[in-house]
């Protein structure tokens, strides 16, 4: 069970990157395929868009580690069984950040963290996961459009997931030293036991097959849009504060240095490009404005 788990994961891992290279021009970008081994056990495949006709920076990245002692992170927090075989963890992560301000960042993870027997076979299991959207030039038609079908891919599953999923997302997605949201939600969840092992798997290609739709569509609407000197320097100041959660607050980074990860594939999220300006401009200040009076808000549907 555990190389079906691994080849659905790699395949969601292929339909992401075909996706977004259809979104690339033949203009010179700098693309990365790259397999890795880890030498507590396991390794993965990471792929990296650089510098490209749409993507500034773009990572998507498939992993599958196994260790004896868990990392003492909120992602192993909640166990109750004492692991005596080791464990398992696999996963898939995405994150994008287009060149045009007016195509939202986005993120996507889905993972499986299972406890192994002796026979090596995973006996206890929990998944999570998830995607959100942090959109720099405001458009709420694609905000609601994003929250409709996250809840429609949840309620095929349990009517009851959506909304405390993305509650889960707006609560988890937050810069506490700036008091900001760190973008206008979507989904969030974490260890969820009450599927069998195979619907634990079948949610987590639901998950990643809703957030590619949804962000596929944006972005193909969206990435003609002419913008202007200003609003891409707005885009790269507010890039800072996606940096600052992911190296600050985010549980996925801890837990992959915590485990001992490959630095480059973890890091692999960050922009090429961001700034850190102390002096902001009046346009600055009235897109911010608008910004946070957007990502401050629930979307929740």
């Amino acid at each position: 069970m555990k190389h079906k788990i691994e080849n659905n994961l790699i395949k969601i891992q292929s339909d992401i990157i075909n996706a977004f290279e259809s979104l690339e021009s033949e203009n010179g970008s700098i693309i990365s395929l790259d397999e890795w081994k880890r030498e507590e056990g396991g390794g993965g495949k990471t792929f990296v868009i650089e510098n490209g006709s749409f993507f500034d920076k773009c990572a998507v990245n498939f992993s599958s580690i196994k260790g004896n002692e868990l990392p003492k992170t909120a992602l192993a927090n909640n166990l109750n069984k004492e692991v005596n075989y080791g464990y398992k963890a696999m996963g898939v992560s995405v994150i994008s950040h287009p060149k045009n301000p007016n195509v939202p960042t986005s993120h996507m993870n889905v993972r499986l963290f299972g406890i192994l027997d002796k026979n090596s076979e995973i006996d206890e299991w929990w998944i999570g996961g998830g995607y959100d959207l942090t959109p720099f030039i405001v458009f709420e038609d694609d905000i609601k459009e994003w929250h409709r079908n996250a809840k429609a891919c949840l309620d095929g599953i349990n009517k009851d997931y959506y909304p405390c999923f993305s509650d889960n997302c707006n609560n988890y997605f937050k810069i506490p030293h700036r008091n900001e949201r760190r973008g206008v939600g979507g989904i969030f969840f974490d260890n969820v036991t009450d599927l069998s092992l195979e619907n634990s798997v079948k949610m987590l290609e639901s998950v990643a097959n809703a957030y590619l739709g949804s962000y596929m569509e944006i972005a193909n609407k969206r990435k003609n849009i002419k913008f202007s000197d200003t609003e891409k320097d707005f885009q790269l100041i507010r890039r800072g504060r996606y940096v600052e959660f992911n190296l600050i607050y985010d549980r996925g980074t801890l837990f992959g240095l915590q485990s001992n990860g490959r630095i480059e594939s973890i890091l692999a999220s960050l922009p090429n490009n961001t700034k850190w300006q102390y002096k902001k401009t009046k346009e600055y200040i009235r897109l911010e404005k608008e910004l946070l009076s957007t990502i401050n808000k629930d979307w929740n549907v």
